[in-house]
């Protein structure tokens, strides 16, 4: 029998480290929302424009890709792996790699021709002044091309992360944000925001470039195109029918999947729509900017989690071995909820100084702070059933189960509509964030539920030790708001050293609160966590 501990070191010890390797990423890319702020505001005609086109691009490539690489493609090419071996598996990969580039690259071209009426009728040209939907459709036309780009990106990095490779992709953020920053030191008061553009368009080409020589190594473009479609005859009928029945296993599962996978692009364009009418001047960029923190600070362990856990749940359900599949699901919602209960309350305790620490400076003054605290402040109502979302979908597109997430998705896009428009009226930009908490929350508990009626998910134990982690995570919350309270009464004047000092000393507190709880409540996650810090400190003393 394995015991619980045993169940938990390796999955938090994996994590870990690819939480390590994502943080340089996350901080950089941090640093590169505070450098367009710093630079540009929240309310300027150049800040709202370029948030603008750079928000369609990502949500494009999310509705009508990201399914495709993370739940369609990597299950079905390691079943190959698993099956077929990798001769058949890389060819399998290059063959799809040809057919999402093919499509990309379409769909760019012609968002690049309609790029009026797609601006307007996402961002609603009347809701601005003249010049900025002027801008924004320019730079729109720029920025397109981030999808052939990232089409090829995200296809490679399924290839690797199958292969066990996951310290680059979790490094290509690092590429990318890297140049960016690059081109805020060294050339931004000469370029601008054309140039800016531009900057974007080169770090995503660095995460392409980046994986190439790791997937050199391991023989995949010397294999995958060895008898690739494009180096045959056309008239080669029997070619054309091998490279459809590859294909076509992983095209059965990419609507459904597509589908359940709207849930967070299409929640942030409805949010932002609801925040661009009803948030005033600072109410689109400060969501979105509010959005991308939130994100940045939630995936760093979701995402570490999910690309770590996806592929080994798709080679246990390849095996059928359902017992080990259930293990690793369970695991995982308890590392899950041990550390995104705290960052749920820890973040809302904390929202205004750090908004204030990380953002505030240049254009992005008081005001801004304000608005993009307050929505911040609801987005982090929802980080537990965005986690429980990302990762229980992955454990049914591993099952080739599209069919639960679909549902749920489509029923909480439909309540996050309703909601943001219903809400924004009254409550400014803190309505459509609020409603994505609420929609993303309702999204986890239907996936939790539509797994659990097939395997057991829970036990009394869990039962117990979650409601451990609950109360821990309020008392955190209350001690880290009085904390804040005292703190304000010392720090009377507004400095650099007092924003790191609000941020670090309250939250310092609260998450040894919450931690050195957890261990006296023998929590198994807490033992597994301090016995992986121990175990690399002793690594690196050596």
């Amino acid at each position: 029998m394995i015991s619980k501990n045993n169940e938990q070191s390796p999955m938090v010890a994996t994590v870990g480290i690819m939480m390590m390797i994502t943080l340089a990423g996350k901080v950089m890319g941090i640093l590169r929302d505070r450098m367009q702020l710093v630079y540009y505001g929240t309310d300027t005609v150049e800040s709202i424009a370029f948030m603008q086109a750079t928000v369609l691009p990502r949500v494009f490539l999310d509705v009508m890709f990201a399914s495709v690489f993370s739940a369609s493609f990597i299950p079905v090419f390691n079943k190959y792996l698993e099956t077929k071996g990798k001769q058949a598996a890389f060819k399998l990969a290059a063959r799809f790699i040809v057919a999402v580039l093919s499509v990309s690259a379409a769909v760019t071209v012609l968002a690049v021709i309609f790029a009026n009426p797609i601006y307007a009728f996402f961002w609603g040209s009347e809701t601005h002044a003249p010049e900025v939907s002027s801008l924004g459709i320019r730079l729109l036309r720029m920025m397109l091309p981030i999808m052939v780009i990232s089409s090829l990106a995200f296809s490679l990095t399924g290839v690797l992360q199958s292969l066990g490779q996951f310290k680059i992709p979790a490094a290509m953020s690092v590429a990318s944000n890297g140049i960016i920053l690059l081109y805020y030191f060294l050339f931004i008061g000469r370029f601008g925001i054309y140039g800016l553009a531009v900057a974007f368009l080169l770090g995503w080409g660095a995460q392409v470039l980046i994986q190439i020589p790791f997937l050199v190594k391991h023989q995949f473009f010397s294999i995958g195109m060895s008898d690739m479609i494009l180096t045959q005859p056309i008239a080669d009928s029997n070619r054309l029918k091998k490279d459809w029945a590859d294909l076509r296993e992983i095209g059965g599962l990419t609507l459904p999947v597509m589908v359940a996978s709207w849930l967070g692009p299409v929640n942030l364009m409805v949010n932002g729509r609801a925040a661009t009418d009803f948030g005033g001047e600072h109410g689109f960029v400060s969501l979105i900017s509010a959005y991308n923190l939130y994100t940045v600070i939630t995936g760093l362990f979701v995402l570490s989690l999910a690309n770590v856990l996806f592929p080994a749940l798709s080679k246990l359900a390849a095996r059928k071995d359902f017992e080990g599949y259930a293990t690793a699901v369970r695991s995982s919602l308890r590392a899950l909820l041990f550390l995104l209960l705290p960052t749920t309350f820890g973040l809302m305790a904390i929202a205004t100084p750090l908004v204030r620490l990380v953002f505030q400076g240049g254009l992005f003054q008081e005001a801004s702070v304000e608005f993009t605290a307050t929505a911040l402040f609801f987005f982090s109502l929802g980080i537990i059933g965005f986690g429980m979302q990302v990762i229980l979908s992955r454990a049914c597109f591993a099952l080739n189960d599209g069919r639960g997430p679909l549902v749920t998705a489509v029923l909480a896009m439909a309540v996050n509509f309703v909601l943001s428009f219903t809400l924004a009226p009254a409550m400014g930009v803190a309505g459509p964030a609020l409603a994505s908490a609420l929609a993303f929350n309702l999204a986890g508990v239907g996936l939790f539920l539509r797994i659990s009626g097939g395997m057991t998910l829970w036990n009394l134990n869990m039962a117990s030790d979650i409601f451990k982690m609950l109360a821990l995570s309020l008392a955190m919350f209350m001690i880290t708001a009085l904390c804040l309270l005292l703190m304000a009464g010392i720090f009377t004047e507004d400095t650099i050293i007092s924003r790191v000092l609000m941020v670090g000393v309250p939250a310092g507190i609260g998450a040894a609160v919450y931690f050195a709880g957890a261990l006296l409540l023998k929590i198994p996650e807490a033992k597994a966590g301090l016995k992986w810090v121990i175990d690399r400190m002793g690594r690196y003393s050596a």
